[in-house]
């Protein structure tokens, strides 16, 4: 038997408006609601609590008392600072992402008590660098484990860039032995980040499940609304880079598309499309589209209007609603 519709998470990645419009996140027929938060101590190892968390957890008290759930993200492993937690690989520095998780999931209480996402992407160097991977596992394990500690109830995973051969192996690492992870998360870009189509989803979430036999969360997913096509051999070619960007950055550009290109309408058909996928398949008990908000600058480049993170929501910057909205928010009212 497959996870009931009723019972499946209907989320979206809260990014990257600072506007809380809980009312759309609403509209939109989502209850869900993913945000990054991040470590929390200016000085130390339970110490000054800083602004910064302070006001994410305001944020997540706010969705919370606005009716929604919320799916916390802890940092990656260069989220938690050397100077405070000892040096990454450490003894000291897994037992104080322990303790970091363990005080994160205290403090938010009963407004954040179900779901965890532990770390992000640990199977790419945008997120890992060159940190070898047995040490960014037990990280991810000991952020899952500090959560339990406080909330034993918690589901905790972790999110994978890919479904491609060493990502596979990286989680087979990370569900071996005695391990704190309820369920297994992935990340699709298809037609954007990555070749292929939104079609192409069946094949990862039945090889996730034949692999791990665990439920799959779909982390992250969507499609770029905005960016010219270039050829691979186009792309790569970026003279006098002297910021070092990435080529989509450089050229503001993808290799990868959906038929019709990236625009709003082929966003929408996208978003549409996804959603059936996911509600069809048995062993898929959410996901969260990526994202809310398109962002203002690319925090890959820090320029304006560059497709690489300024194009994937389903509103705009001022937060009105996208073609991508209304097609999700229709979706989403006919399936559930």
């Amino acid at each position: 038997m497959g996870i009931p519709l009723k019972d499946r998470i209907r989320g979206v990645v809260y990014a990257y408006s600072p506007l809380e419009r809980w009312d759309l996140v609403k509209e939109l027929g989502t209850d869900w609601i993913r945000l990054n938060v991040p470590f929390p101590w200016t000085d130390g190892i339970g110490g000054t609590v800083s602004p910064h968390w302070a006001a994410v957890k305001a944020k997540i008290l706010s969705a919370h008392a606005a009716g929604l759930k919320v799916m916390p993200s802890t940092p990656t492993i260069f989220g938690y600072p050397e100077a405070i937690c000892g040096k990454i690989g450490t003894q000291e520095f897994f037992r104080n992402v322990r303790r970091a998780t363990a005080f994160m999931a205290e403090d938010l209480g009963d407004a954040a008590p179900l779901l965890w996402q532990c770390m992000n992407e640990l199977d790419i160097p945008t997120f890992s660098g060159n940190v070898p991977t047995e040490i960014c596992i037990e990280a991810c394990r000991q952020s899952a484990r500090g959560v339990m500690d406080v909330n034993p109830r918690a589901l905790c995973g972790t999110n994978f860039a890919s479904w491609r051969e060493a990502s596979r192996r990286i989680v087979e690492q990370l569900f071996r032995g005695d391990h704190p992870f309820g369920y297994v998360g992935d990340d699709q870009y298809f037609g954007s980040w990555q070749g292929g189509s939104v079609e192409d989803w069946p094949g990862v979430l039945d090889g996730m499940w034949e692999a791990f036999g665990m439920p799959t969360l779909v982390n992250e997913w969507g499609y770029s609304s905005g960016g010219a096509t270039l050829t691979p051999a186009e792309l790569g070619n970026c003279p006098d880079n002297t910021e070092n960007l990435e080529p989509v950055c450089y050229h503001h550009a993808w290799c990868n598309e959906m038929p019709g290109g990236h625009n709003e309408d082929v966003q929408a058909a996208y978003m549409a499309r996804g959603l059936e996928i996911f509600a069809g398949h048995p062993h898929v008990m959410g996901n969260f589209m990526f994202c809310f908000s398109d962002a203002v600058t690319c925090w890959h480049c820090r320029h304006e209007n560059c497709p690489a993170e300024c194009y994937w929501g389903l509103c705009d910057v001022n937060c009105v609603p996208k073609k991508a909205f209304y097609a999700a928010r229709d979706t989403i009212r006919r399936l559930y």
